[in-house]
């Protein structure tokens, strides 16, 4: 006895295997929504968390109208300090002699000023 065609059993109707194949595929396709929503949820919270941060940074970040105004006098402060020394400076280059040397006292003129002050 030689059996010529053999087909492997079937162990699950058609209308079972059919049915089971479209809940499997509903399934997945609530898995991935679920996914997506939990995904994209998490990008909004992660957004608004960084945006609010920044807004928080930019805010503290600011001065006050007392601060500012104590930063500006403290600029003009050091400006104004700046174009006294160059001034000075400068004036002090002037009274040199044209020659730029340097001014010679004699002993006798050192040890009256010494003995003045």
């Amino acid at each position: 006895m030689e059996y010529t065609d053999i087909r492997p059993p079937i162990l699950v109707e058609n209308g079972v295997k059919y049915f089971l194949n479209e809940t499997l595929k509903q399934c997945h396709i609530f898995k991935e929504r679920f996914h997506n929503w939990i995904f994209n949820i998490g990008l909004l919270l992660l957004f608004f968390i960084i945006l609010g941060c920044i807004l928080i940074y930019k805010y503290k970040g600011k001065l006050s109208p007392m601060e500012k105004q104590k930063k500006d006098r403290e600029k003009q402060q050091y400006i104004l300090s700046k174009v006294q020394k160059f001034q000075l400076a400068k004036k002090q280059a002037h009274q040199e002699l044209i020659t730029g040397l340097p001014k010679w006292e004699s002993e006798y003129e050192i040890l009256n000023n010494k003995l003045i002050y």
